[in-house]
């Protein structure tokens, strides 16, 4: 016996005409944002230009949407304190560093998601490459 079809989504049936509230009110539509994050205004200056230089990095790669906001937002500030450091002269402190790489490497900025993978011939190191074909 066949499935039958893949119910419906609460706003489907609602623009079809065929919603029951009897039926569909507990069934909770779960939305996901997939725009790009807009620049809060809380950002200092600095943070701002970290923002508009990694922005297209980042969205590029379709690894941030509008739900990563503010944790890009606190990336922006984060770098933006360590380059006023370096600036500085002094030394950033260690666990910020390591901080802002680790975040570099979840929005594909630097780390190994940033880097292009070459992919090897396809059987060049498979011996069983062959199988089920002939010739």
């Amino acid at each position: 016996m066949k499935r039958g079809p893949k119910p419906l989504l609460p706003s489907e049936k609602e623009a079809r005409g065929t919603l029951q509230p009897v039926r569909d009110s507990h069934k909770v539509e779960i939305v996901e944002p997939s725009s790009m994050p807009q620049m809060p205004d809380w950002l200092s200056a600095e943070a701002q230009e970290i923002w508009l230089d990694d922005i297209g990095r980042v969205t590029a790669s379709r690894l941030v949407t509008e739900r990563d906001t503010s944790a890009f937002a606190n990336y922006c500030s984060l770098q933006a304190s360590i380059v006023k450091c370096w600036k500085a002269g002094e030394v950033p402190p260690i666990t910020a560093l390591a901080e802002a790489r680790k975040l570099q490497e979840i929005f594909g900025i630097a780390g190994a998601r940033s880097r292009v993978q070459v992919r090897p011939e396809a059987g060049a190191g498979n011996p069983f490459a062959r199988n089920g074909r002939r010739g």
